[in-house]
């Protein structure tokens, strides 16, 4: 027996797929690289670095948080 390939499907994960984890490793690092500096930058008393620091973490957060849920909400779908 032949098994039927959905090629679109296919070539919708070979592009979709390396996207994700690139997002996702990306903000999370960014989560990680702003939470590093800010407290780096609290123990040397500079504030505004603080808060810029903190403030790129909170926005990898964020893109983190929302690929999450993009993803779960994608797989989760029924077409």
């Amino acid at each position: 027996m032949i098994a039927a390939i959905d090629t679109d499907a296919l070539l919708e994960l070979v592009w979709a797929a390396p996207l994700a984890v690139l997002v996702v490793t990306i903000s999370w690092g960014l989560v990680i690289r702003g939470m590093t500096h800010a407290f780096e930058a609290q123990r040397e008393g500079r504030t505004v670095a603080v808060g810029v620091h903190a403030l790129v973490a909170v926005a990898g957060l964020a893109l983190f948080t929302a690929a999450l849920v993009a993803g779960l909400l994608i797989m989760l779908d029924k077409d």
